[in-house]
């Protein structure tokens, strides 16, 4: 299987270069995707990501720690918040910012491919050749388009990194040799860091190093334990350090129905079909209903155990006559290996995200057909190189259409759930956001549909329990909502929105104490919910609490200021005639809605107190241009009026 080794130095550049300007073409259309499904939690919502102040407590707490109890804290990735937090700082909350910084970290992981390719097979061809595989690849366009899937980016990154100095640390010497080790070892850290894929990393260093190195057989245990020892070590350390933080090294079953049979059953399963979409990246979505398989008669379970065979089999003809591409094997089964266990994984069990590290070793198994192909003496084959050269073309201009396309179903939160409930309309979690947007449409008939189609699909679904119950509180219909929304708490207790509802049903009949009991016990579940902090904020100011509700409202606007917060500041403020501080809110509503007519008034009212006539006039005019009827507005200005201002100060009369 030889192929040319070099390129020119000027030829290799402009092929790169060239390779790398259409790594960035391809995804560039994602640029101006907006936030997206979890992004908006992760992101919009989370104070940690929002200040370095929470440096710590995003080094010091498992991700997503600021959800408080609604999400176990099984994941440990600190890198991931660091860097949306240095995107915030960049950006704020502009979401190009975040999108350019994957879309370039993609490009950085299509030349590690590049690299660690050309090093592996000793070929820069071959490497040049599965970069733009992978670059092409359909299967990658969710991690990169969806900004929440930069953990599967950035852990890439880091493991190509360490991977090719890896296997360039025989080639240097002296001090070179210690900041390559040094280097090998800081992006493997920081690839634990970035996302728990990486503990898989030193496993295929170790295979490597036994079974495929160039001089594995002359080479001592002594020294080869020296090559690969230190990722093992920096792996313990982690794996302390997480086990400090989150208080325990073995992370919470998530679907704890499973026994052994069952997890066996669905692992081949989903090796199937996984398998499936590297090869026929078709159809992609966002979401895979999944439905358990429960017998070995399952064609699904069936077609898994036929991939198995087959890479067993191509196994074992690959040691035989090219024993480097075996180990392109071994690097998609022992990254994605952890992926097949269904005990582990949360709602979405299939999910093409995980395809983006292991799926390099794909890139190598076809660079190599392709050389094999290309390199056959037979006079046929020859014959054949154009035909071959032409399909490679057509193929990567479908991959690319295909990507570019892609992307765009990542532009918005309705445009995701439609494109998803056009290939895949069974998907309950799409439904019920579906149903969510219709509601907020105003087209509620559609809306209870979509949740009642969401729980035909599964029956479990927590959250379209929880929005049916929401619907019939709106509707005043108390009685029906309590049903729906006991129900999503027994399925689910340790969410907290349910139990924001159902306090404001209690709070609606009259129920206080078992209203703040469930208020209480929301806030305890996720202490930093603006929602929670909003619903009990507006049940204690409805009371005349203002005390109390000021304080849930601050906390609301500490995680996620908005306009409903800030607006509920401003009359508290007001009541208590704290004119500061009550200035500083309708300010703060302004910023949100210019023309809020509340907002002009309740400044006119201040400014005319403190004697700043100019300003007051100025507010009671901008009310009067939205309520030109508004009497306290009318009053307002007829006192500046008989006061008197200086003409040249004075706002034109309506």
């Amino acid at each position: 299987m030889a192929v040319p080794d070099r390129i020119a130095p000027q030829t290799r550049s402009l092929l790169l270069g060239c390779l790398l300007l259409l790594s960035f073409l391809l995804y560039a259309n994602a640029a101006v995707n907006g936030f997206v499904y979890d992004d908006h939690t992760q992101i919009e919502r989370n104070p940690y990501v929002h200040s370095f102040k929470y440096a710590g407590a995003i080094f010091g707490s498992s991700l997503a720690a600021e959800q408080g109890k609604q999400v176990l804290p099984n994941y440990y990735r600190p890198l991931i918040n660091f860097t949306f937090l240095l995107c915030y700082e960049l950006f704020g909350l502009s979401p190009y910012g975040f999108h350019l910084i994957s879309i370039l970290l993609n490009c950085v992981v299509v030349w590690l491919v590049f690299e660690v390719s050309a090093e592996l097979f000793s070929s820069e061809w071959f490497g040049l050749m599965a970069a733009a595989i992978f670059a092409l690849h359909p299967i990658h366009t969710e991690p990169v388009a969806w900004i929440d899937g930069i953990s599967d980016i950035e852990v890439s990154v880091f493991c190509l990194l360490a991977f090719w100095l890896f296997l360039r640390q025989e080639h240097e010497q002296g001090r070179r040799g210690i900041w390559v080790r040094t280097g090998m070892l800081a992006s493997f850290a920081l690839a634990l860091f970035s996302k728990e894929t990486a503990m898989a990393f030193p496993i295929l260093v170790t295979i490597y190093e036994h079974f495929y190195r160039s001089d594995h057989l002359a080479t001592s245990w002594t020294r080869k334990l020296r090559r690969y020892g230190g990722f093992w070590v920096t792996q313990l350390i982690y794996l302390s350090v997480r086990g400090m933080v989150l208080g325990t090294l073995v992370p919470t079953p998530l679907r704890g129905d499973f026994d052994r049979r069952g997890v066996l059953l669905n692992a081949l399963r989903l090796a199937g079909e996984y398998a499936g979409k590297l090869v026929w990246p078709f159809p992609l979505v966002a979401f895979y209903p999944f439905q358990r398989s429960v017998s070995f008669a399952d064609h699904r379970v069936l077609f898994g155990i036929a991939v198995l065979l087959a890479g067993g089999a191509a196994f074992v003809l690959l040691w035989k006559r090219s024993r480097l591409y075996t180990f392109a094997l071994f690097w998609i089964f022992v990254i994605l290996a952890p992926a097949l266990n269904i005990r582990y994984m949360g709602a979405n069990v299939l999910a093409e995200r995980y395809l983006y590290l292991p799926s390099v070793g794909f890139t190598w198994l076809v660079a190599g057909a392709i050389c094999w192909c290309w390199r056959r003496p037979y006079s046929w084959m020859r014959q054949l190189r154009w035909a071959l050269g032409t399909s490679a073309v057509i193929v990567a201009l479908l991959a690319g259409r295909t990507i570019v396309a892609r992307n765009r179903d990542w532009k918005d939160d309705r445009t995701l759930v439609v494109r998803t409930l056009e290939v895949r309309p069974d998907s309950p979690n799409m439904r019920n956001d579906l149903g969510l947007m219709k509601w907020y449409d105003g087209d509620h008939h559609e809306a209870e549909h979509q949740w009642q189609l969401a729980l035909a699909y599964k029956p479990d679904t927590v959250e379209a329990l929880s929005n049916l119950g929401f619907a019939r509180l709106e509707e005043k219909r108390y009685e029906e909502a309590i049903p729906y929304l006991q129900k999503a708490i027994q399925l689910k207790p340790l969410f907290a929105t349910p139990h924001i509802h159902l306090a404001r049903v209690y709070a609606a009949e009259g129920r206080n104490a078992d209203a703040e009991n469930e208020f209480r016990r929301a806030v305890d579940i996720y202490s930093m919910n603006p929602d929670a902090r909003k619903a009990w904020g507006q049940y204690y100011l409805d009371a005349g609490r203002l005390s109390e509700a000021e304080q849930q409202f601050l906390v609301s606007v500490s995680v996620a200021p908005d306009l409903e917060a800030w607006s509920a500041l401003g009359v508290i403020y007001d009541r208590q005639n704290s004119t500061d501080k009550a200035e500083d809110a309708w300010r703060h509503v302004l910023s949100f809605e210019s023309f809020n007519a509340q907002a002009h008034l309740s400044l006119g009212r201040i400014y005319l107190s403190k004697g700043r006539l100019p300003e007051a006039q100025k507010e009671f005019d901008a009310c009067l241009l939205m309520e030109p009827s508004n009497q306290e507005a009318l009053a307002g200005r007829s006192k500046i009026r008989a006061v008197g201002i200086p003409s040249s100060l004075a706002s034109p009369a309506n």
